[in-house]
């Protein structure tokens, strides 16, 4: 019986023909095979109803009890014409095999078994193999021609595995992401050097919520005081107090590293060169995503290690955000016990070294001799101060990422919400998005959930839109109006129950699945309580726009006589 696995396409990636003709050859990998396990229908893969196990693959390329099976793609290199393109299949013994894509069929030796991969160019492929195999600790590939004719699209492809001229396996694709790989165990596209990781966590930390525009001293607090390491890693870096303070920390022998964005949407500011400029001539070690092909989208994550704290932001290292001229935004720094082995800052450290040392990252000046870059402005506002940080209190914390684990873990832990659900985000990719699903589930079986959008002008319409197409739910939507307490809405934040989450993740499903990005979730009553505050203050002056439930008149509670009411946090 055939088994059909359809991908998920990559939506950047514009269509590209199919491969001209070429005799592919054939690859004997003697490699271990990983575990497969059956995708998870909420990450865009249809597989019901089949099951995959583990393989067991002797030396000599058999493996007698394994299922037939296509197990690797990589229908869209970097190189000119898509050179090196290979796609892999398990045998389990010898036979009558071929592969067709409803076009063309190429027949396999009928000596072939064990896991073979079809390449149409040897020596780059043979380069990607090695480079793959060493990487995961794997076995040397061996090469030998094969007569035939197979096309892989990368502008996507149905690609079957058939004995006997019937199809055994199948894996449609719509568009493969440029330099990604897919494996039947990972269940998604991956760019080399990525390897997704799990939420990590540490217990009772020391955590001082804080938010912006109300307190910009906070997040460059720990710069000022590093003594042994300080690791930056920004979407962009233009600020003159932070780039002062790197100077100064590299000037007292501080091991100073910077990491940031490449591509930013509107491009790379010449205001942020010369900033990066200053830094790398003080000896800063500055790194850019920009390689290529590049793990991610965008390197969308704000952070910063200072010797044994971390700090953690929805904002970015620029006078609107951790500056406090204009953005509301949410932010927390933390740092373990000195009994700990390991903290959040020593995770968020192992974080900035993998993705500063892998192969899309770059140096400075390298990267500063063939980009151009364009004058932008500067915030330059002044906002008052209504939420002081309290004082720092002992709590447990998990940090998430993405590409990865934080988009399920905020589904999870949205899911599992007993009273309360307050989100802030400037836009979320509509109503069918996955976190906002999940907020629907919860309003739906009685949680109190409340949904805060940005106001600002290239946000309002499509935020707008929002507001009326959930106008019948029972979930709380509003548009934010500062009214002169801040700028825009730039926080991305969660309180669910005694639980905040800040960090740089916006819902869109290419923020989650392609974007580097950074959480933090706290697990504190008082930290909850504090973020919740501000949110109250600001639903107050942003329920303009007619949240679901509203009833008119100052005083007005739309939060349920429940939770949210019992931790003294209202929405007039």
């Amino acid at each position: 019986m055939s088994s059909t696995l359809t991908l998920p396409g990559d939506p950047s990636v514009g269509s590209v023909g199919t491969v001209a003709a070429v005799a592919l050859l054939l690859v004997v990998l003697t490699l271990t095979v990983p575990t497969a396990v059956a995708a998870d229908p909420g990450d865009g893969i249809d597989d019901a109803g089949v099951e995959m196990g583990a393989v067991g693959e002797t030396g000599n390329g058999t493996a007698p009890t394994a299922d037939p099976r296509i197990v690797e793609l990589f229908p869209n290199p970097t190189a000119a014409e898509n050179r090196g393109e290979y796609l892999v299949v398990r045998l389990p013994e010898r036979g009558n095999w071929s592969l067709s894509d409803g076009y063309h069929e190429t027949r396999l030796p009928a000596n072939a078994s064990g896991r073979v991969a079809l390449s149409m160019d040897p020596a780059n492929t043979t380069a990607l193999l090695d480079d793959e195999a060493a990487s995961v600790d794997r076995g040397p590939a061996k090469l030998r021609a094969l007569n035939g004719y197979f096309p892989l699209s990368a502008a996507g492809d149905r690609i079957e595995l058939r004995r006997n001229g019937a199809a055994v396996d199948t894996v449609a694709y719509d568009r493969a992401p440029e330099g990604h790989r897919w494996r039947v165990d990972w269940g998604e596209w991956r760019a080399r050097g990525h390897d997704p990781r799990t939420a990590t966590r540490t217990e009772n930390a020391t955590v001082t919520p804080f938010v912006l525009p109300d307190s910009p001293s906070v997040p460059v607090e720990p710069l000022r005081a590093a003594d042994d390491r300080l690791l930056l890693a920004g979407y962009t870096l233009e600020s003159d107090r932070v780039a002062d303070l790197l100077v100064a920390a590299a000037g007292r022998g501080v091991d100073v590293r910077v990491l940031v964005e490449g591509s930013p949407v509107g491009g790379f500011s010449a205001r942020s060169a010369r900033f990066l400029d200053r830094v790398a001539a003080a000896g800063v070690e500055v790194r850019v995503l920009d390689g290529d092909p590049e793990r991610f989208r965008f390197h969308h994550a704000k952070y910063a290690v200072a010797d044994d704290r971390a700090v953690v932001l929805t904002e970015n290292w620029k006078a609107s955000g951790t500056g406090g001229r204009t953005n509301r935004g949410w932010g927390v720094v933390t740092n373990g016990r000195e009994a700990d082995s390991e903290t959040a800052a020593d995770d968020l450290a192992a974080l900035f070294r993998e993705d500063a040392t892998a192969p899309d990252a770059r140096s400075w000046s390298a990267f500063r001799t063939d980009t151009e870059f364009h004058e932008s402005g500067t915030a330059n506002g002044s906002y008052p101060t209504r939420f002081e940080p309290p004082g720092a209190t002992t709590a447990d914390v998990e940090l998430l990422t993405t590409p990865g684990n934080a988009a399920d873990r905020l589904v999870e832990r949205i899911d599992a919400a007993d009273d309360r659900v307050l989100g802030v985000v400037p836009r979320t990719g509509g109503p069918d998005n996955r976190i906002v699903r999940a907020l629907r589930r919860a309003a739906d079986r009685g949680v109190d959930v409340h949904l805060l959008l940005s106001g600002a002008w290239y946000d309002r319409e499509t935020n707008r839109a929002l507001v009326d197409e959930l106008a019948d739910e029972p979930i709380e939507v509003a548009i934010a109006q500062p009214r002169g307490r801040f700028g825009k809405v730039h926080a991305k934040g969660l309180v669910v129950d005694d639980t905040a989450v800040v960090g740089s993740l916006n819902w869109n499903e290419g923020a989650a699945t392609e974007n580097r990005e950074v959480l933090l979730a706290v697990e504190d009553e008082s930290v909850a309580e504090f973020y919740a505050r501000a949110y109250a203050a600001d639903w107050r002056g942003g329920g303009v726009h007619l949240p679901v439930g509203l009833l008119g008149g100052l005083g007005v509670a739309l939060a349920g006589a429940g939770a949210v009411a019992r931790r003294e946090v209202a929405f007039a």
